[in-house]
């Protein structure tokens, strides 16, 4: 028997010691066999773990000794406290611990944790309010501890914070003054008041000390005399008696409360008044009130029974009283209503009026008021305590998830679940847990609820149980008849996994097909996949064989497989990896199989090629300048076809040319030379593989250009300008001539200097060059000449040479050698509400002037708007000065010993300041000029009138304004660009300002005779700051810039103060629609075949799209024109863009400066009496026409440009329906291929748009017989298909029709003596008006009261009454106009007024169209510039056009 059981103790010990791997010594003690020595000792045996690595949950082993406090209204961080989570696992594998609070949605963040100390402190700081009406007393808090294992435990943790009361707040009496009768003869100890204060604190911080604030004062120690106060209740009672006669008493009373910390006390006073009155006067007594503290359960609800009953006798003769139940200030003193009081005769009941609660308020102290009808009231306290009883259900806190390791041993902690139970006393509130199923699973300690296992689990089998758990309280519930409140609450506890299962690759092979050489590095080619029953565990993969050159990567968390270097078809077209996962304990393997795809991944290479190219410059040779080769390296066989295309870099497509063969060809002459040539030109020529395709790959080849050098530059001087001062000595030395040459150094230097041989005698008996030297032969006078322009021959040492002419300009300098005279100048201001600006200098008539030093400048007599520098004789005009002109007199004192002795003469200035409004800048015309300067253009002629007053002059006439004032020349500055030429910028308004389009388009048609008046060149026409192709890479704006400061020009006797207004170009497609104005915008305008419109230009934009709605009547016609007016040669620019129809298709001619191109779309007729939508949409190589939003090729055509260039830049208007002048010479010479057709268009244009502006068309800025909005009446018939003869007898009849009426109305008239007022009767002559100008508020009046009555007599005959003189309307209307000036409720300010008239004869006309919401476009009384020069004035308020009609040929018309 022995020898059995020892052979079985053995061969147990052998099967365990076979699967495990960690042994140690332990002492083994067999049953029974322990007398037999053989069996006894120490043996190896293994210790069984599940797991290689150990996983604990963490524990709050504290928690249910955790209770913190705090006080309330603490600031924000204070320490509550630390809480600590044990984890006996190491911290990188479970034993890190991270803390949070765990709080339900819409909970506040009263507290924060510190995530890894636990540390707890407070988040809110004022929310903390222990006092009504928070009364937060108490918080309850979940913590939850969460390690870093796998899997990830927690442990939970839930607490209650106690907010501790702290006095802050003082008592408040329930009245700020106390007045209280008392009779005469009271006897002494008798209450005479009570007065009562509330502590909405807490505790020992609410109980309130009542006394008598005795301040010393007579009124003070008398009161004490004959009162005295209880310190408890309030109560003031009589201490002597009211013998003396003394019939009122004051004091203050004073309530305290006491904290526990003295110096913490807070207090607060009241006014007690007390008035003697006569025996017969005496408080109601209470006969009848409850002596002890009344006590109530707080599950009390009975609502009808009385709680407390009173009695009161009045104490006088009439014996009714009123009881008054007071509303306190704090919830204990019934502020909330929760008693109530009813009244039968002298007594009252109080009763509940509210439910109770003891866990909110455990005791009220009501005050009950007893008043007589001598308004005499006595008090009267009734305390009542709140007893508690068993009315709470216990509450679970946190519905908590358990957690428990598989294979863990017995008595493991699962959970800890937290109730509690709201019963305000531990004989109702004391927490008892229980668990309800699964018992021999689970145990629960019945005291703290934390939960223990019973047995170890297998995840395997069940991972997951619902566990019943009940809370109990420990009194008989007040709520069923049940010996206790319970709750019962379902908690989740899972089990938690261990590894203890192989990772298991979901195939293998894995095979990833086709991936193409190019794939991007970190392109994910394919993804593995390995599972495992075990959840916690965390598969890694790795790559272990077959990833030649690291060409793949696997992520180890995912499995996908990714390109890690590049790959290369070439080298290495399959690989073959061996992929492992592992759980740390167990792994597995698979293979992928992955197959590389070939792709254009090769750059085409090109062969040797020398790029050094030498060419002569300003030369096209015939022949390739050179021939490049390349080839694909991805097609193998070099003598296959390469599929190459070649093209050359963009910026010199319209330089180079390249054709398939890779032969290049130049197509533009090049410069070498400065100031815009290069002695080499870099260019790049790119080959395209593929046949140039989506996928083709590209390679660039550079060249050289090299420029000979030819002889092509002439040479000129370096220096233009010098100085040689007046009674010089002859044969000297005047200045060493130099000169430069564009060329290179073998046409260049030496140079030889001559005076050109074709100058006069002034210049050669003057002046002569020895070498490179310029001498003077005579002495110089200043004041006889000022300067001398000499024209010298520069010869170069070119082959063969070239000759230059350059004016070198010898300038006689000043020597004060002449007395200055009396002197008179003028200044012209355009005030542009500048700063204070210097506009000008004191001019004295002294042929010296270079002299202002030996002069110095005073007033004569001072003008506070002006400055005078004293030293250089600056006029500065003050900011602010007004309209208007000015004459100053100033007295210049000079001297210059010994030639000029000190002495006194007198100058005057005459200033003439003008404002000139914004509007007048942004809507100004503008032209470019040469063969000027700017002192010549403001300065006097002989006439008197300078050039820019003869512009002034003649754009009055050709505008036709009412007023030469009307016209202003604004600006006149050197040009930015080159300052050679001069801007010049005007502005012209009637009623309102001219458009810039139409003052360019007068000077257009004018150029010719202004150039001829002016002696200038009209360079531009419109300033255009776009006009050259290079100005913008891409998109061009004008943008007219008005500087701060203005610009000014001073000459001798005039000066002249302008805008300071520059154009610059912005490059950027920026077009600013105007400012939208409901109902004022009409997008449409017709034309009858012989009109047009002017507008503002297209911009230049790159990629514009142009859409219109065209409704034509003819089949022929303009309908834009884009381009220039007149042909200016510098800059030279021959873009335009026009529109029209012929034989009813619409036609685009475009030309961008490198050849017309003419797109027709000959699929749709357009003239079929509807309307149509054209859209043209230009495009970098595209030019694209279509009709009607249609897609289908037959309503679009589609084109490409001619030439390199890409850009429309046009510099005159829009012109619209027409042409203003024939343009076939200017065309012609321009070398258009197709030039605009000069047919007017007949029908209607809307809806222009050029990219997203909005053209407001019946607002154009210039017309001529076009009708805005298309109203141009009985034609448009025509468009509805009705045929004219139709039309004529519909005419016919209705004018019959008319006449019939006319006849009727004539005869009834007669009979009934309609007419009977007077034709001119100004009975109530005035039936309303409107006042338009008071902002939005515009007034309507009714002035029939104004009525004048008089009587007609039945038979007076109305035809003797025309004979009469007529009545003196005017005389009316002034005197009801100065009534109404005077009327203090009207507008302090002019306004427009206008009145119908009643009576016969008279029309009612409407001027509404000038309300506020109206733009320029609606102001249309164009037709009051036809009734001749006695309209003028009209005309010019309220007319576009000028009050005499510009007519084509200027001339004008006359009134009969």
């Amino acid at each position: 028997m022995d020898l059995i059981r020892t052979f079985w103790i053995l061969c147990s010990i052998f099967a365990l010691a076979a699967s495990v791997q960690d042994f140690e010594e332990l002492p083994l003690n067999f049953p029974n066999v322990e007398n037999d020595s053989s069996l006894t000792g120490k043996l190896k045996v293994a210790r069984v773990s599940t797991d290689n690595t150990d996983n604990h949950k963490p524990i709050f082993t504290d928690c249910s000794t955790y209770n913190p406090s705090i006080k309330e209204e603490q600031e924000r961080g204070l320490h509550v406290i630390t809480v600590h989570a044990n984890d006996s696992d190491p911290p990188e594998n479970g034993g890190t611990i991270t803390y949070a609070i765990v709080k339900r949605d819409g909970d506040r963040n009263y507290f924060t944790i510190n995530n890894k100390t636990g540390e707890i402190t407070t988040n809110l700081a004022s929310e903390f309010d222990r006092d009504e009406p928070t009364r937060l007393k108490e918080i309850y808090i979940t913590v939850q501890a969460t390690d870093n294992g796998r899997p990830i435990l927690a442990d939970i943790c839930t607490f209650k914070v106690v907010i501790e009361d702290i006095n802050d707040n003082a008592p408040t009496f329930d009245q700020y003054d106390y007045n209280q009768k008392v009779a005469e003869d009271t006897p002494i100890d008798r209450e005479v008041m009570r007065v009562i204060a509330y502590d909405i604190d807490d505790g020992v911080n609410a109980k309130i000390t009542y006394s008598i604030k005795n301040d010393g004062t007579s009124a003070a120690n008398e009161f004490d005399q004959y009162f005295i106060m209880a310190n408890d209740t309030g109560v003031i009672t009589l201490r002597k008696a009211l013998s003396d006669k003394k019939t009122q008493f004051f004091s203050t009373v004073l309530a305290k409360d006491n904290p526990i910390n003295p110096l913490d006390a807070k207090e607060t006073t009241a006014n007690v008044i007390i008035n003697v009155v006569g025996a017969d006067k005496k408080p109601p007594l209470f006969t009848k009130y409850p002596l002890t503290t009344t006590q109530l359960q707080e599950n009390y609800h009975d609502y009808t029974n009385p709680i407390v009953t009173l009695s009161a006798t009045s104490n006088i003769a009439k014996p009714d009283v009123i009881f008054d139940l007071d509303k306190g200030l704090t919830t204990q003193t019934n502020k909330d209503n929760t008693f109530i009081i009813e009244q039968n005769g002298t007594d009252a009941y109080i009763k509940l009026g509210r439910a109770l609660d003891y866990e909110t308020v455990t005791d009220y102290q009501l005050t009950i008021r007893c008043t007589n009808q001598d308004s005499w009231s006595v008090m009267r306290t009734i305390d009542i305590k709140i007893l508690d009883v068993n009315d709470e259900i216990p509450a679970f806190i946190e519905l908590v998830t358990g957690s428990v390791l598989e294979n863990e041993l017995p008595d493991a902690e699962v959970m800890q679940v937290r109730a509690i139970d709201k019963d305000g006393t531990s004989a109702n509130n004391i927490v008892s847990y229980e668990l309800v199923d699964h018992t021999e699973l689970f145990k629960i300690d019945p005291n703290n609820g934390k939960v223990t296992t019973n047995t170890s689990f297998d995840r395997e089998k069940q991972n997951v149980y619902n566990v019943n758990i009940k809370a109990r309280d420990n009194s008989p519930s007040a709520l069923t008849k049940k010996p206790y409140n319970s709750a019962l609450q379902t908690f989740r506890i899972t089990i938690e996994d261990r590894n203890d299962n192989k990772p298991t690759f979901t195939k293998d092979p894995y095979t990833a097909q086709r991936i193409p050489e190019n794939t991007d590095i970190g392109k994910v080619v394919i993804e593995v996949k390995a599972v495992d029953v075990d959840t916690a565990s965390l598969i890694k993969y790795e790559i272990i064989e077959g990833n030649i050159n690291n060409a793949f990567n696997i992520e180890s968390t995912t499995g996908r497989i990714m390109v890690f270097s590049e790959l290369d078809f070439e080298k290495i077209e399959n690989y073959n990896l061996t992929i492992r996962a592992s759980d740390g304990v167990f792994n597995d393997t698979t293979h992928v199989h992955i197959e590389i795809s070939n792709v254009n991944d090769e750059l085409p290479v090109f062969e040797f090629y020398n790029k050094n190219i030498s060419i002569a410059e300003e030369s096209i040779p015939e022949n390739c300048i050179i021939t490049l080769k390349a080839y694909d390296p991805d097609i193998k066989d070099r003598n296959a076809d390469q599929k190459i295309v070649y093209r050359v870099e963009e910026k010199m497509t319209r330089t180079l040319l390249v054709d398939k063969s890779g032969c290049v060809k130049l197509i533009k002459k090049l410069d070498r030379d400065k100031p815009f040539g290069f002695a080499a030109v870099q260019a790049y020529i790119l080959a395209y593989d593929d046949n140039d395709s989506l996928t083709s790959k590209s390679q660039s080849a550079e060249i050289y250009i090299i420029l000979e050098d030819i002889n092509d530059n002439r040479p000129f001087l370096n220096i233009t300008e010098v100085v040689w001062y007046e009674n010089g000595l002859a044969n000297q030395v005047i200045t060493q001539l130099q000169a430069d040459d564009y060329d290179g150094p073998d046409n260049g230097p030496p140079f030889k200097f001559n005076i050109s041989p074709n100058v006069g005698e002034l210049i050669t008996s003057k002046f002569y060059i020895e070498n490179d030297q310029l001498y003077a032969k005579d002495v110089f006078d200043r004041e006889e000449k000022k300067f001398y322009d000499i024209p010298i021959e520069i010869t170069d040492s070119g082959i063969p040479p070239l000759t230059g002419i350059s004016i070198l300009r010898v300038i006689i300098g000043d020597e004060n050698d002449n007395e200055a005279k009396d002197g008179e100048s003028s200044i012209f201001v355009y005030n542009y509400n500048w700063p204070d600006i210097e506009i000008g200098r004191v001019y004295v008539d002294d042929p010296d002037d270079w002299d202002l030093n030996d002069k110095v400048f005073t007033w004569d007599k001072q003008n506070e708007n002006f400055m005078l520098n004293s030293d250089n004789g600056s006029i500065i005009m003050k900011s602010g000065t007004q309209d208007g002109e000015y004459r100053l007199k100033f007295i210049v004192t000079e001297e210059h010993l010994p030639l000029i002795p000190k002495h006194q003469v007198y100058a005057t200035v005459t200033i003439t300041v003008k404002s000139i409004p914004e509007v007048a800048v942004k809507k100004s015309g503008s032209v470019r000029l040469s063969g000027t300067s700017i002192e010549d253009f403001v300065g006097k002629s002989n006439n008197n009138l300078s050039k820019r007053d003869m512009l002034q002059n003649h754009l009055h006439k050709v505008l036709n304004t009412s007023s030469i004032d009307n016209v202003d020349v604004l600006t006149v500055l050197k040009s930015p660009s080159n300052v050679s030429l001069i801007d010049v910028r005007f502005s012209a308004h009637g009623s309102p300002y001219y458009s810039p389009e139409k003052l360019n388009s007068k000077i257009s048609l004018h150029q010719e005779h202004l150039e001829s008046t002016l002696k200038v060149k009209f360079d531009m026409i419109s300033i255009d700051a776009c006009m050259q192709e290079d100005v913008c890479t891409d998109s061009c704006t004008n943008e007219l810039n008005i500087g701060d400061m203005p610009a000014v020009v001073m000459t001798n006797q005039t000066s002249f103060v302008g805008v300071n207004a520059i154009v610059t170009a912005d490059c950027h497609c920026s077009l600013t629609q105007p400012e939208p104005c409901e109902g004022c915008e009409m997008l449409g305008i017709g034309f009858m075949g012989n009109g047009w419109a002017t507008y503002h230009k297209f911009e230049t934009c790159m990629y514009p799209d142009i859409r219109l709605e065209i409704a034509p009547q003819n089949e022929n016609g303009l309908i834009f024109y884009a381009g220039p007016m007149v042909y200016n040669p510098f800059p030279y620019n021959r873009d335009f863009m026009s529109l029209e129809l012929r034989d009813g298709y619409p036609v685009l001619l475009l030309d961008y400066g490198s050849g017309t191109t003419e797109v027709i779309l000959r699929h749709k007729n357009l003239n079929d009496g509807a309307s149509h939508i054209i859209k043209i949409s230009l495009r970098e190589k595209e030019i694209l026409l279509s009709v009607d939003d249609c897609q289908q090729s037959s309503c679009q055509v589609l084109k490409e440009p001619i030439g390199p260039n890409n850009k429309l830049n046009v510099n005159g208007p829009l012109q619209i329906g027409g042409l203003i002048k024939n343009i076939d010479a200017m065309g012609k010479y321009l070398k258009w291929e197709y030039r605009p057709t000069n047919v007017g268009f007949t029908g209607c244009i809307r809806n222009l748009t050029f990219n997203n502006f909005v053209y407001n068309l019946s607002n154009p800025g210039d017309s001529w017989n076009a009708n805005p909005n298309c109203n141009y009446g009985v034609a448009r018939a025509v468009s509805f298909g009705i045929d004219s003869n139709f039309l004529l007898v519909i005419l016919l009849c209705l004018g019959t029709i008319a006449v019939l009426f006319l006849a009727v109305v004539v005869h009834r008239r007669k009979q009934d003596h309609w007419g009977g007022k007077d034709i001119d009767d100004i009975r109530e002559t005035i039936i309303s008006y409107e006042d338009e100008g008071g902002g939005e508020g515009d007034t309507g009046f009714d002035l029939s009261v104004l009525r004048r009555v008089k009587d007609y007599q039945a038979d007076y005959p109305i035809t003797e009454k025309s004979q009469e003189a007529l009545p003196d309307i005017s005389g009316f209307l002034d005197h009801k106009k100065v009534n109404c000036d005077r009327d203090a409720n009207s507008y302090p300010f002019d306004d427009v007024r206008y009145y119908a008239y009643e009576g016969d004869g008279n029309s009612t006309g409407s001027l509404s169209s000038l309300a506020s919401c109206t733009d320029d476009g609606d102001l249309k009384f164009n037709y009051l510039s036809s009734f001749g020069p006695r309209f003028r004035k009209l005309a010019d308020m309220y007319g576009e056009d000028p009050s005499d009609v510009d007519s084509q040929d200027g001339t004008e018309e006359s009134w009969c």
